[in-house]
């Protein structure tokens, strides 16, 4: 037995993972310097939905 890690790895490897951060972070700039503070918030104001349907799901067991 051995406790080697070498898999290889798809889209979601270490760099497809930063580049995917990278990508949201710069459509996050993109919609502040398009929309001020509007896109400041839009993050929170998508978030919520999500939350709610997942509360939902989680209290159905």
């Amino acid at each position: 037995m051995t406790d080697s890690h070498d898999e290889p790895g798809g889209f979601w490897t270490e760099a497809g993972i930063w580049v995917a951060i990278l990508a949201l972070f710069t459509g996050w700039g993109f919609s502040i310097f398009k929309w001020g503070v509007l896109g400041l918030y839009m993050p929170a104001v998508i978030a919520v939905p999500i939350c709610l349907i997942v509360l939902v799901w989680i209290s159905m067991g």
